[in-house]
């Protein structure tokens, strides 16, 4: 196998230019060490996705040209699906969720997020 990375990391460094980023916690209004977390993580969605599509990868060549067809099928779950959290909210969700939250806790996690934004008054 020619992979120096997990090949997550390709897909994420394509993608990243499109994340709509905000300039504060979507929890508590923090501004300092934000971080942006996707409701489906993205390591989930390729391995289903390449499972699904019955997909080997063996070389860098090989996903630099899957991920555009990955990022296009996926674009609502890795853009939309997504909110801004500071540092600390963010390992707190992951705290309950998970490193690598399963994909069908995308709803609970969004469920948690708004719950604790109207606990911090941000509503």
């Amino acid at each position: 196998m020619n992979l120096k990375r997990d090949l997550v990391k390709y897909v994420r460094d394509k993608a990243k230019s499109g994340y709509k980023k905000e300039t504060q916690c979507y929890i508590c209004g923090e501004t300092e060490k934000l971080e942006f977390h996707h409701f489906y993580g993205m390591t989930e969605l390729l391995e289903a996705w390449l499972k699904k599509n019955k997909l080997v990868i063996n070389s860098a060549d090989e996903i630099m040209e899957l991920r555009v067809t990955f990022i296009k099928e996926y674009n609502n779950e890795i853009y939309y699906e997504a909110t801004t959290l500071c540092k600390s909210h963010h390992m707190r969700l992951h705290s309950i969720y998970g490193k690598r939250p399963k994909l069908v806790t995308a709803l609970k996690q969004k469920r948690w997020v708004d719950k604790m934004r109207i606990k911090h008054g941000m509503v």
